[in-house]
C-alpha cells in the first residue's frame, strides 16, 4: 500500500527520536552508575580516614580503639590479622575478614552486591600496624539508580510522543498547501487548463513550485492545442474529397451500373467513405471539445442506446440489457456514442447471431459491456488490438476500436478487452460518472 509523504516524514522523525531516547536513557544510567559508585568509594574512604585519625590519636603507645568511636559498619585488624574491635554485617562479614590482611588499601564487594567495603591499612605513633574495614550499603543508591531510569524512560515516552505530535502537526501544516495544489491541478487538467496557481515570484519552495507546475500547464496547454488545431485542420481538409467521393460513388448507383462487381465496388466506396466520415466528425469533436467536452453535461446509458443500436445495423440481433444503470456519465450523449460506437460495430461484423449491451454502475464509473457471439479475437492480435490497421475480417480499416479508445480517454474514460473465447468476445468501455 503506497504511504503518504507526510506519514514517511512522521515516523522517520519518531524513529529518530526514540533511537535519541535510548541513547541518552543509557548514557544517563552510565553517568549515574559511575557517578554512585564514586559517591560510595568517596564515602569509604572519607569514614576511613576520620576512624584512623580517631585510632591515631589514641594509640600514643599502644594500639588503642575507642569503643564509643566506632560506627555501625566498621571493624579493626591488628598486624595479624585478628577483628580486634568493631563489626560489619553478617552477610559481608567473610569479605571483611580477607581485607583485614591487606597491605594495600583494597576495595571489595559483599556476596549479595549490596555491600561495598574497604579495606585501608594503617600504622599508629606507637609503631603497631592494623587494617581498618569499612562497609556501606549500596541500596539506597542503587534505589536512586532505579527512581532515575524509571524517570528517564516515562519523560522518553512523553518526549517521543510529543515529537510524534508536533511532527505530524508541522507536517499537516507545511504539506497542506501541497495537496491543495495537487487537488487544483487535478481538478484543472479535467475541468479546464488555462487556470494558474499564480503565487508570485519564487520567494521559497511553495512559490517555486507553483511556478514551475504553472509553466508545465502552459507547456501541455500548448501542446493539446497545438494537437487540438493539427487534428482539426485535418480532418476539414479530408472532409471535402471524402464527400466528392462518397457523393460520386451515390450518384453512380443512382444512374444504374449493370456490371453486378462494378455496383459491388462503388457501394463498398460509399460505405468506406461514410464510414471515415463518420472518424473525421468524430475527430473534429474531440478536436473542438478537447479534455474538457461538455463536463457540465451528462447522459445516462439509457439516452446513448438508440444511437448504439442503429450503430449495429440490422444483420445482427441486439439485446439491450442496459436497464439497470441508472447513474448519469459525465459526457454529453453524442460522444459517449461516438465513443462506443466503433466497439458495437465491430461486435455487430464478428458476431454470428447476436450482440448484448450491458451496463454497470461502480461509486466513480460506469461500465458499458459490449458482448458478441462471434469466434473470439485472433490471439496473434490482442496485443496490438486497438492499435490502427489492426483488423482480422475485412470490411473495416482497423480504425474503430482506435478511434474508439482515443474518444473515451478524452472523456476521462478507457475502452479495454474485457474476456474473448470460443464463446465470443467482450469489450468494456469505463466512462466517469457526472
Amino acid at each position: 500500500m503506497p504511504r503518504s509523504f507526510r506519514s514517511t516524514i512522521v515516523r522517520t522523525t519518531v524513529a529518530t527520536m526514540t533511537v535519541a531516547m535510548v541513547l541518552v536513557v543509557l548514557g544517563i544510567q552510565l553517568v549515574l552508575d559511575r557517578t554512585a559508585q564514586r559517591d560510595i568509594r568517596q564515602v569509604l574512604e572519607d569514614r576511613s580516614q576520620a576512624m584512623i585519625t580517631v585510632i591515631e590519636q589514641a594509640s600514643t603507645t599502644r594500639l588503642t580503639v575507642p569503643a564509643d568511636a566506632l560506627e555501625p559498619g566498621i571493624a579493626v585488624y591488628d598486624d595479624s590479622g585478628q577483628r580486634i574491635a568493631g563489626s560489619v554485617e553478617s552477610t559481608a562479614r567473610a569479605a571483611a575478614d580477607d581485607l583485614g590482611t591487606t597491605t594495600t588499601t583494597r576495595a571489595a564487594e559483599g556476596p549479595t552486591d549490596d555491600d561495598r567495603l574497604l579495606g585501608t591499612p594503617f600504622t599508629t605513633p606507637s609503631g603497631d600496624t592494623g587494617v581498618l574495614v569499612v562497609s556501606q550499603e549500596a541500596e539506597p543508591y542503587e534505589r536512586s539508580e532505579l527512581y532515575a531510569l524509571i524517570a528517564t524512560i516515562v519523560l522518553g515516552v512523553l518526549v517521543i510522543g510529543a515529537t510524534a505530535v508536533i511532527a505530524l502537526r508541522v507536517t499537516s501544516q507545511a504539506l497542506r498547501p501541497v495537496s491543495q495544489m495537487a487537488e487544483r491541478a487535478a481538478d484543472w487538467s479535467e475541468h479546464d487548463l488555462t487556470h494558474r496557481f499564480g503565487l508570485g515570484p519564487p520567494t521559497n519552495e511553495l512559490a517555486a513550485l507553483g511556478e514551475t507546475l504553472d509553466h508545465l500547464l502552459d507547456r501541455v496547454a500548448a501542446a493539446i492545442r497545438s494537437e487540438q488545431r493539427l487534428t482539426s485542420e485535418l480532418a476539414h481538409e479530408l472532409r471535402t474529397p471524402l464527400t466528392a467521393i462518397q457523393g460520386s460513388a451515390d450518384l453512380a448507383l443512382l444512374r444504374g451500373v449493370d456490371d453486378d462487381a462494378v455496383r459491388e465496388d462503388l457501394r463498398q466506396i460509399s460505405a468506406s467513405a461514410r464510414d471515415m466520415a463518420g472518424v473525421i466528425a468524430t475527430l473534429l469533436d474531440i478536436a473542438r471539445d478537447g479534455t474538457t467536452t461538455g463536463r457540465e453535461q451528462a447522459c445516462t446509458i439509457a439516452d446513448v442506446v438508440p444511437g448504439l443500436l442503429a450503430a449495429a445495423g440490422a444483420d445482427v440481433e441486439v439485446l439491450d440489457r442496459t436497464d439497470g444503470s441508472t447513474a448519469r456519465v459525465a459526457a454529453p450523449a453524442a460522444l459517449v456514442v461516438r465513443a462506443v460506437s466503433p466497439v458495437v460495430d465491430n461486435a455487430a461484423r464478428h458476431a454470428r447471431s447476436q450482440v448484448v449491451l450491458g451496463a454497470v454502475d461502480h461509486h466513480d464509473r460506469v461500465d458499458l459491456l459490449v458482448r458478441d457471439d462471434g469466434d473470439g479475437v485472433d490471439p496473434a492480435l490482442r496485443e496490438r488490438l486497438f492499435e490502427p490497421g489492426a483488423s482480422s475480417r475485412g470490411g473495416g480499416a482497423g480504425l474503430g476500436l482506435g478511434i474508439a479508445r482515443r474518444v473515451a480517454r478524452s472523456l476521462g474514460g478507457e475502452v479495454e478487452l474485457d474476456r474473448s473465447d470460443a464463446g465470443g468476445t467482450t469489450f468494456r468501455v469505463s466512462l466517469p460518472r457526472g
